[in-house]
């Protein structure tokens, strides 16, 4: 098997985070909703499934970062990077299949779109990487 025995732990890490954080809510209206996950989805997102490897800043600086062979992507500097643009259907992509994307290096990155759709909704897991792609576009360095 090509992965690493880090990767390895690394990947059940974050399956196991995943697996023990409640799940998308469906609608505003689903019993038991938090409301700050309502008001906003993508920064609750992104610290439920992103913060662990890129930090609480989008840094590159997560509580995983030091055990990672490859460092986790500094989040903030993506619109720096891309000549003032945030590259937001790259991050998507990105987010979407995982670090395998053309442009992104290294396949370290774990897909999140199949774990986002909920017993295999698409419409789901679109909606939470949109709202991923947003939130990481309000925290870019200025």
């Amino acid at each position: 098997m090509w992965w690493s025995a880090k990767f390895r732990i690394l990947a059940g890490c974050a399956a196991l985070i995943a697996a023990t954080t409640p799940s998308w809510p469906q609608s505003n209206d689903e019993a038991g909703a938090e409301p700050a996950a309502q008001a906003e989805p993508g920064k609750d997102e992104y610290l439920r499934h992103c913060a662990v490897c890129h930090g609480l800043d989008g840094r590159g600086n997560g509580p995983l970062a030091n055990a990672m062979k490859i460092v986790p992507a500094d989040l903030s500097r993506r619109s720096t990077r891309n000549q003032g643009t945030y590259p937001a259907a790259k991050i998507g992509d990105v987010i979407r299949n995982g670090g395998g994307v053309l442009g992104h290096g290294s396949t370290a990155m774990l897909p999140w779109g199949i774990y986002f759709s909920e017993r295999g909704n698409p419409a789901v897991a679109k909606a939470r990487i949109k709202a991923l792609v947003e939130y990481i576009e309000t925290i870019q360095e200025k």
